[in-house]
């Protein structure tokens, strides 16, 4: 799904940024041009960050348990 009209960035490539240690928005931004124009997919930048982190902490945490 494309998330970044301005700069034509999807999904897939935030994704990738933030597995690659992309931790904020502004990481994002430097990483691939996703929310440094518009701005109107920043929440969506803030949301897949958000996402990736939840489902890494799931898995640490079943890994504590295990």
């Amino acid at each position: 799904m494309l998330v970044c009209h301005c700069h034509a960035v999807n999904d897939r490539t935030i994704r990738q940024c933030v597995h690659n240690g992309a931790r904020s928005e502004h990481e994002i931004r430097e990483a691939c041009g996703a929310g440094s124009s518009c701005g109107s997919c920043r929440p969506a930048i803030d949301r897949l960050i958000e996402l990736h982190h939840d489902s890494q902490s799931g898995i640490s945490s079943s890994g504590a348990q295990g």
